[in-house]
C-alpha cells in the first residue's frame, strides 16, 4: 500500500490516513458515516475523545432500544439459528458455495463455527447472502427489511474488522481505517420471526442452494 501523501485535517502535517467513523441509527433510519484525514497524533486525540462522548445511547430512546456488541452478535446469532439460517449456510458451504472465506479465523468445515462465534465481528454477524435474503423476503417481506437493514446498516462499522479477521492481505483492505466503533448498537426488531421464517424457507432451500451454484 502506497505510503499516505494527504494532509492532517486537524493539524496540517502530511501523514494523515483517512479514518471512518459509523454511528448507527434505529430501524429503519440509515446512519451517519464520516469520513476524516488524520495524523496518527490527531487521530488518537479524536478517538479519545469519542469515547468519551459516547458512553451511552441517546437519552429519548427506550433502554431496551440499545445494545452493547456482544448482545447484537449474540442475538443474530441466536435468531438465525431459530431461523434455520446458519443449517442452509452449512450446505451452501458444504456444496462449495459458501460466502465466507477459507482464511477467516472462525471458520469451519461447514462454515462460521458457531464453537468460536466470539471471534466474529458485527459484519460477519450481520451478513447474509442475497440468495437467502431474497428467499427470505418472499416469504416474510418484514423480516427482510429488517435483516436487509441489518446488514446494510450494522454490519459496515466493522467492516475493517473483519478484514483483519478473514485475513485479507493488507494491500488489498479497504483504504479507510476505523476510528471508533459505535458504544451501543440499535437492537433489530426480529422478535417473533424465527419459528415461522424457519417453517416457510424449508420448501425453498434447494431452490436457494441452486441459486449459489449458478452464481
Amino acid at each position: 500500500m502506497a505510503p499516505p501523501t494527504t494532509h492532517c485535517h486537524d493539524c496540517g502535517k502530511l501523514t494523515a490516513h483517512r479514518y471512518e467513523t459509523v454511528r448507527p441509527a434505529t430501524y429503519p433510519a440509515p446512519g451517519t458515516t464520516t469520513v476524516k484525514d488524520l495524523c496518527p497524533t490527531c487521530a488518537r486525540q479524536t478517538r479519545q475523545q469519542l469515547i468519551s462522548i459516547e458512553r451511552l445511547p441517546p437519552t429519548s430512546s427506550p433502554e431496551d432500544t440499545w445494545i452493547v456488541r456482544r448482545e447484537l452478535i449474540d442475538q443474530l446469532d441466536r435468531f438465525f439459528a431459530e431461523a434455520g439460517i446458519f443449517e442452509i449456510c452449512a450446505r451452501c458451504h458444504a456444496q462449495g458455495t459458501g460466502c465466507c472465506p477459507p482464511t477467516c479465523r472462525v471458520m469451519g468445515d461447514r462454515g462460521c463455527d458457531p464453537e468460536n462465534r466470539y471471534g466474529k465481528t458485527i459484519f460477519c454477524a450481520a451478513f447474509i447472502c442475497s440468495a437467502l435474503l431474497n428467499a427470505i423476503s418472499e416469504v416474510d417481506p418484514e423480516c427482510g427489511r429488517t435483516l436487509r437493514w441489518v446488514k446494510e446498516e450494522l454490519g459496515p462499522a466493522e467492516y475493517h474488522i473483519y478484514e483483519m479477521i478473514t485475513r485479507v492481505p493488507t494491500a488489498h483492505r479497504e483504504p479507510e481505517r476505523p476510528l471508533s466503533l459505535p458504544a451501543v448498537y440499535p437492537r433489530p426488531p426480529l422478535t417473533g420471526h424465527a419459528a415461522g421464517l424457519r417453517t416457510a424457507l424449508l420448501p425453498l432451500v434447494d431452490e436457494i442452494l441452486a441459486v449459489r451454484r449458478l452464481w
